[in-house]
């Protein structure tokens, strides 16, 4: 199997384990351990060690998008997939991924997510745009879907990658994962650099994987303090891509729903969005 997967890890054991365990046993799997600490350093190592994987050790938490381009860099075969370590894999996704690469316009390939208890769970959306971003302002994009931010997979502009497949040479063309972020957005800006270099995603409901989503943020960090971080991203990466007026306008949007919502959530929202405008 032409494939190498890199499964990227921190501070966790088991789910590493049982995500590795799922993989086709023919695929190069390169575990990245993103700066465990010294307990899950050795317990990673020893099961890698048994299993015939490659274990890298980064030496420190260096984020989502360098820890992958770490791993990218310890793998020799054609194909590549970016792995979180809270998923497992159903049998022939790897395979039905790797076909829809053999398309030579396909720059990428996305499996169907589930939820562990089987709910659909992919996501997708479109890129901020000043259209996207007034209706969400506005309030339009309540009654007219083609300009809410959220999209159905097959139509959207970008896929979330717990799990994505590239041949590697799409992958070195784009530059690698995006490094501008430490965590939050990389699918995004991953997405709209494989678009801006003529290729298109591949979104396949028949490759299934079962995701954990936010298995390692959630042991860090509350579901405000996700929310805005997630945001904060969100608008950073928009920035480059739709401009500072539609992401301006999408900001007023999370201010005025968190003003009249009163949910601490939305209130969570509206804070990274502001951030985000204002981030470097």
């Amino acid at each position: 199997m032409d494939v190498s997967i890199v499964v990227l890890a921190w501070e966790d054991f088991e789910r590493t384990r049982a995500c590795v365990l799922s993989l086709p046993v023919e695929a190069e799997i390169v575990v990245v351990d993103n700066g465990s600490s010294e307990d899950i350093q050795r317990a990673l190592s020893e099961f890698c060690a048994e299993q015939g994987v490659t274990y890298v050790q980064s030496g420190s938490n260096l984020g989502y998008a360098r820890g992958m381009n770490l791993g990218v860099r310890h793998t020799t075969r054609s194909n590549v997939i970016l792995s979180n370590n809270d998923i497992l894999v159903h049998e022939d996704a790897v395979a039905r991924l790797l076909t829809a690469l053999e398309d030579p316009e396909v720059g990428a390939a996305f499996p169907g997510v589930v939820t562990p208890t089987g709910v659909q769970q992919t996501e997708g959306g479109r890129f901020l745009s000043l259209k996207v971003g007034l209706a969400h302002a506005t309030g339009l994009s309540l009654v007219m879907p083609s300009l809410r931010l959220v999209a159905p997979p097959e139509k959207a502009d970008w896929l979330t990658g717990p799990f994505v497949a590239m041949r590697r040479s799409a992958f070195d063309a784009i530059g690698g994962v995006d490094e501008t972020s430490f965590f939050y957005s990389e699918d995004m800006r991953l997405c709209w650099a494989v678009r801006q270099h003529g290729m298109r995603l591949a979104y396949l409901p028949d490759a299934v994987i079962m995701h954990e989503d936010d298995a390692t943020a959630k042991r860090r960090w509350s579901e405000e303090e996700i929310s805005q971080r997630r945001t904060k991203e969100f608008i950073r990466a928009s920035r480059h891509m739709g401009g500072r007026v539609a992401c301006t306008a999408y900001v007023w949007g999370t201010v005025i729903r968190a003003a009249v919502g009163r949910n601490a959530v939305r209130r969570a929202i509206a804070r990274g969005a502001v951030e985000g405008l204002r981030a470097r």
